[in-house]
């Protein structure tokens, strides 16, 4: 861990700890308002996806107060990142819901008044690697705090199976977790958007037209400070599949900077990896839970893990990878081969039928719907 990081990680604990609280202490003397409903994340420089459906639904009704409040704490200075947060905490002491979709640590840093709802629409579906705190490296080993996820009032999740997952990694108690589906996926169930999907690649790579599309989309690994990538090389994979194929590659944010040392570059795209599934014929991915979301477009799945035994030991899962409806391939010589065959397996329905039921069970398309009506009961 470099000292940059370790240095980092010391003042904003120390901002967390002392400096936010005082500063919500200070706001409290306004009352609750409860129609103000702040929108705030610390990862995007604008509103996540995740927060898309929710914030058009709330302003189309009229009758809520929305305060958008976003900064991409990795990317920002001290000074910046300390602004933004004492300003959220001056919203905090008087807002009547606060709605995050990923760790947002000043929400943790102050006991919250209990007219105040906080809900937490992860950005990831089902449970697959663990995370949080059932995982070793989410959460710093030094950092000094809170339950970074204790004032979570509603955590969504996308089945009946992810709640006690959720609960054990969010130390929270079951309850405060709720299968009413993921916002976000409610637009996979439009066809409308599809089409939009599939205009807007066809734009930009014209020559896939007839060709199959490959999307390699591998899980962040390590943390935000020091990224890992366990890369296939997809130049040898494009040269194997031939030229009935386009090979692709997404990768997590906080990995995009790092293209270039692992020679991805000629292989990265920039749309968003929802709006490609409309569009993939066959997705390659390792640990990530973006197979939750895609296996709803009924398409099928490889899953690249020749470090499979050394994660399970290192990382660890919710359930085994061998429960996923999709062909497991250890060996990078017999990756291509996985991909010509993938979706030729003798997968009955019923096994995938399964798996979509307990995992994204309420990920029907009216997931937004259930977190509107719980926040007006």
């Amino acid at each position: 861990m470099s000292v940059r990081f370790r240095v980092k990680q010391t003042i904003k604990q120390a901002v967390q700890n002392v400096v936010l609280p005082v500063c919500y202490r200070a706001n409290r003397g306004k009352a609750v308002d409860p129609k103000l409903v702040v929108f705030a994340d610390a990862h995007h420089n604008n509103r996540p996806a995740a927060m898309e459906l929710l914030y058009r639904r709330l302003n189309e009704r009229g009758d809520f107060r929305i305060v958008e409040h976003y900064l991409d704490y990795g990317s920002a200075g001290a000074a910046a990142v300390a602004q933004h947060s004492m300003r959220f905490m001056q919203l905090y002491a008087c807002a009547g819901y606060v709605v995050i979709c990923d760790n947002f640590l000043p929400v943790a840093s102050c006991d919250k008044r209990p007219e105040t709802k906080v809900i937490q629409l992860w950005h990831a579906c089902g449970c697959y690697k663990k995370f949080g705190y059932d995982a070793k490296d989410d959460i710093p080993p030094d950092y000094h705090g809170a339950n970074v996820y204790r004032n979570a009032d509603l955590v969504t999740v996308s089945g009946e199976a992810p709640v006690s997952a959720f609960a054990s990694a969010m130390r929270l108690p079951e309850r405060r977790v709720r299968p009413l589906g993921v916002s976000r996926t409610d637009l996979y169930f439009s066809e409308r958007w599809r089409e939009r999907c599939r205009k807007r690649f066809y734009e930009k790579y014209p020559q896939a037209q007839g060709k199959k599309v490959v999307l390699w989309a591998p899980t962040f690994r390590g943390n935000a400070g020091m990224p890992e990538l366990v890369a296939p090389d997809l130049g040898k994979l494009q040269q194997e599949l031939g030229e009935d194929y386009i090979v692709l590659a997404r990768l997590h944010p906080h990995m995009m900077a790092g293209t270039q040392r692992h020679s991805l570059q000629n292989f990265a795209c920039e749309i968003p990896t929802e709006e490609l599934y409309p569009v993939v014929d066959v997705l390659i991915a390792d640990y990530s839970s973006l197979i939750y979301e895609y296996l709803l477009f009924d398409k099928p799945l490889v899953l690249y893990v020749p470090d499979l035994e050394e994660y399970r030991t290192r990382r660890g899962f919710y359930m085994a990878p061998e429960e996923i409806p999709a062909r497991i391939v250890t060996q990078e010589q017999t990756l291509a081969q996985a991909v010509r065959e993938a979706g030729k397996e003798e997968t009955t329905e019923t096994t995938r039928e399964r798996f979509l039921s307990a995992y994204m069970g309420a990920c029907d398309g009216k997931a937004t719907d259930r977190i509107v009506d719980w926040m007006l009961e």
